[in-house]
């Protein structure tokens, strides 16, 4: 094993240098690799209001300074607590001499807690479930809510169960609740970590070959999927195809190629259509004469047909196209 170097620095005076941290507060990613630093320091002076009254820094391994220039907005900041960016947590907290390497690394949150029984709903029973879950800084019994501080670091409790020893028409059982924590945002769903995604968590089975392949579903633009862009792309020219419903240039080109070549023809049956040349089968047909031709019709009938055609249509020279006037023809 490689031996690491220690570096000793020798006694000095910073007393100067710690006051100039005094309207300082220092922050951490929660999860760094889902958390754009640059995008950080640039936006959360404007969620503040204040980009002309804070400088942030980057600190490096997830952590970042902010430098103020007033007391009032470094509490009126503390007080807007928790945040987030980019869908994770943030930890964030005045500076002080003395800290250690996990610091910061508590975070504020209101629990609103839900299923406590209507008899029970008093302080004492708010304040056990806040010291239960963290440090406990504010109640508001009437919304059955407790304002508690807790460890980033730790997992977050979602669902317990709670016994009361005493009180009156109570027979002793134990209730379940549920504690729901507000503007809480990105957190591991198999442990409670906040620390990082739920497919990462060491606690989570490893993924199957059918897992590991299954398309990214990016749940903060609406559960949309990336391969399904181009699916849905694939599907609607296919529909255009089959449907024969082309853009506009192609029907222009369309009507060059059908007025100007003049390559239609019509019969004058009832169910006669239009038919153009390229859309002919090529197939010959043999006519039990020794000699083939394209549509099964025989030599004697087509010159026929083809003078019917001559006397029922004839073509117009209408500005720069060729249009085809049938004509009507009485018995």
């Amino acid at each position: 094993m490689r031996k690491r170097l220690k570096i000793s620095v020798p006694h000095f005076d910073n007393s100067e240098l710690l006051k100039t941290y005094a309207k300082t507060l220092i922050g951490r990613c929660m999860n760094p690799p889902e958390q754009d630093m640059k995008a950080l320091l640039q936006n959360l002076p404007k969620i503040w209001k204040m980009e002309d009254r804070v400088v942030g820094t980057d600190l490096g391994f997830g952590k970042f300074q902010f430098d103020f220039q007033s007391e009032e907005d470094i509490q009126t900041v503390l007080m807007l607590q928790p945040f987030h960016f980019d869908y994770w947590m943030l930890a964030l907290a005045k500076w002080h001499p003395g800290n250690s390497q996990a610091f910061p690394s508590e975070i504020p949150f209101w629990v609103r807690v839900v299923g406590i029984p209507m008899a029970f709903r008093t302080v004492d029973t708010m304040q056990s479930i806040g010291d239960a879950i963290g440090r406990t800084v504010a109640l508001d019994v009437k919304h059955c809510r407790v304002q508690v501080v807790v460890d980033g670091f730790s997992t977050l409790c979602f669902e317990t169960t709670i016994d009361f020893k005493g009180g009156v028409f109570y027979a002793g059982e134990e209730a379940s609740i549920a504690l729901r924590y507000e503007k809480l945002f990105g957190y591991c769903q198999t442990c409670g970590s906040l620390c990082h995604k739920e497919e990462k968590c060491p606690l989570k089975a490893p993924a199957t070959a059918s897992e590991q392949v299954k398309p990214d579903i990016r749940e903060d633009n609406g559960g949309w999927i990336e391969c399904g862009k181009h699916d849905e792309r694939a599907r609607s020219y296919k529909g255009v195809l089959l449907n024969g419903t082309g853009n506009q240039h192609g029907k222009e080109r369309d009507a060059r190629e059908y007025y100007g070549k003049g390559k239609g023809k019509m019969d004058e049956r009832a169910e006669a259509k239009w038919v153009r040349t390229a859309d002919r089968g090529n197939k010959k047909h043999y006519n039990g004469k020794g000699k083939y031709n394209r549509e099964g019709e025989s030599a004697r009938n087509r010159p026929i047909q083809q003078e019917e055609a001559k006397k029922v249509t004839r073509r117009k020279k209408k500005g720069s196209l060729w249009i085809i006037v049938r004509r009507r023809h009485y018995k």
